[in-house]
């Protein structure tokens, strides 16, 4: 393990931290498996680091970032997925994303929308492009920065 998580590790036992933590993110009160809880903060998309942290401080879980990551491939977890989705479902979900919520959004917020929330595994190039033959005026609104609301 490196210094740095050496060192939050530590900390996380001595120092007591206060923030928000969204409600999607399980504490110590819910009772999960631990590659439940791993597949949630993958899911969320934490880095490996912080899913440590996350185990350690609020679950009382201990294992390093090696671990971690054998066990986010027995799970089949991968960063870059090895298949992509459909060109027709991005399509689908991109339009219904733009007429409920994300008129005003960028290809970077839709790209990141829609690993989150749908779970698709995307291109970000791709939903530039998709974004670009859709709404060709909205693009170029953007890049010249005159997005009116």
């Amino acid at each position: 393990m490196s210094r740095s998580i050496i060192l939050l590790l530590s900390l996380c036992t001595f120092v007591h931290v206060e923030g928000v933590v969204p409600s999607n993110i399980p504490l110590s009160g819910n009772v999960l498996k631990r590659d439940e809880l791993i597949k949630l903060y993958f899911m969320e998309g934490l880095k490996y680091a912080e899913i440590v942290l996350f185990l350690f401080c609020n679950h009382n879980i201990k294992m390093t970032i090696r671990h971690l990551k054998r066990i986010l491939r027995k799970l089949n977890l991968r960063r870059r997925p090895i298949q992509y989705s459909p060109t027709q479902d991005v399509v689908k979900i991109i339009r219904e994303e733009c007429n409920v919520s994300g008129q005003c959004v960028g290809y970077r917020t839709m790209w990141k929308r829609l690993i989150r929330d749908y779970g698709l595994a995307v291109k970000r190039n791709d939903v530039m492009k998709i974004m670009q033959q859709i709404f060709p005026n909205a693009t170029e609104e953007r890049k010249a920065h005159r997005v009116l609301i």
